[in-house]
């Protein structure tokens, strides 16, 4: 079996080898400073409300992600991985060494970067080289890093800043990119990518005709899919936290603990939807996932009375949405197949605006409603987002041509 070619269970073993480790600092960074932004705070010498400038700078570089899926759709996808994986070590070893608050701007900068660079571009690539009818599984496993991130690298963390220091754990990120930089330099190019389909000669030299394919109705409804899910989920964990504490009286150390709850519920989420993509069809399984997170968040008011309840509510709502989440890369990898990274591109790049829209309405939210009001628009949301799905498919089916009548005689 050579080192691309899919396992018995769908998934090829670069997946479990390269990609997923790969792909998990890549997450590591981005969800470490979350929980462990006072520390940095602290050792910067900056307020935290300073020190969130870093966050900010991060998530803003999410933008440009359309460019490096259209570099990768021209130049191909592991040079896009490698220069990821290049900026994510740079980063870290920038926030190593330098001793000043802008330094540590650019770290971020770069991560931001990285993340941007290598998401769509590995997406992308695991999309080229798995069929379609595998295709739910392997990025299903590629998501299981999501979870882990939070599993492995946040205790992980904790206990390197208990030993040394803040930046030790970015050091560690640094020396483990090194070695999955060497790694994704081994994998082989796909068979076929769009950049060597045939037709695309003409592309390179129209861009009008390159875009084509992504202002497709039914390119545009997925994606508005995508970005919907992202929204209304994102709605309820940003105000999770502060609705636990006023609830329950929570301190930090009983939402930590909850937050690994909700990494475990997320972790099965992205397993189940690995296992059932295929097997049960892409836009069923979207529909399914999509009709659980909805029942989920109706049920969560119902649930909230007492910490057990409203604990089983978030997990149940953390495995629904990341079912969701998981379920619609498929459906996106296949959009434009020609346009493959910029597609996946955009939709890292529009699920990035989506979580920073919902930022700053989830607060007004809370004010205004707080749990009902907060729960009742990520209803609405997720049901919006089923019926531009319905819609995609109607858009998709072919046209039904009714036959010739019989010549006469």
């Amino acid at each position: 079996m050579s080192k691309n070619n899919p396992a018995p269970y769908g998934v090829p073993s670069f997946i479990w080898t390269t990609i997923l480790p790969a792909r998990l600092l890549i997450n590591a960074q981005f969800r470490i400073p979350y929980p462990f932004l006072p520390a940095i705070s602290r050792g910067l010498g900056v307020p935290l409300e300073v020190a969130s400038l870093l966050l900010t700078v991060r998530g803003l570089l999410g933008a440009t992600s359309p460019l490096f899926g259209y570099l990768s759709d021209r130049i191909g996808r592991k040079p896009l991985m490698l220069a990821g994986l290049l900026m994510l070590i740079a980063g870290a070893a920038l926030l190593v060494t330098g001793r000043s608050f802008g330094l540590a701007l650019v770290a971020f900068a770069l991560f931001g970067l990285a993340k941007s660079s290598y998401d769509p571009a590995m997406q992308a690539y695991v999309s080229d080289t798995v069929p379609y009818e595998h295709r739910g599984r392997a990025l299903g496993a590629t998501e299981l890093s999501w979870s882990a991130s939070w599993l492995f690298a946040v205790p992980a963390t904790g206990l390197l800043i208990a030993r040394w220091n803040w930046r030790t754990p970015f050091l560690v990120i640094a020396l483990l990119a090194l070695v999955s930089l060497f790694g994704t330099a081994r994998l082989k190019a796909p068979r076929t990518t769009s950049a060597d389909r045939p037709g695309d000669a003409t592309m390179r030299d129209n861009l009008r005709g390159y875009l084509r394919p992504l202002l497709s109705r039914r390119t545009l409804l997925v994606l508005a899919v995508s970005a919907l899910v992202i929204l209304a989920n994102e709605f309820f964990f940003i105000i999770y936290g502060v609705w636990m504490e006023t609830q329950f009286s929570l301190a930090p150390t009983g939402l930590g603990l909850t937050s690994v709850v909700v990494s475990l519920a997320e972790l099965a989420a992205a397993v189940l939807s690995a296992v059932s993509v295929d097997r049960l069809g892409k836009h069923r399984a979207l529909f399914i996932g999509l009709a659980a997170n909805a029942c989920a968040y109706l049920l969560l008011r119902r649930l909230a009375g007492n910490f057990g309840g409203a604990l089983a509510g978030i997990m149940l709502l953390a495995a629904t949405s990341e079912f969701s989440i998981v379920s619609t890369l498929p459906l996106v990898s296949e959009l434009a197949p020609t346009a493959r990274g910029t597609v996946m591109a955009v939709n890292v790049a529009l699920t990035s605006i989506a979580a920073a829209v919902a930022s700053l309405v989830a607060p007004r939210l809370w004010q205004a409603g707080e749990l009902g009001a907060v729960t009742t628009a990520s209803a609405a949301g997720i049901i919006l987002a089923a019926l531009l799905l319905w819609l995609a498919v109607a858009v998709s089916r072919p046209q039904q041509i009714p036959p010739l009548p019989p010549a006469s005689d």
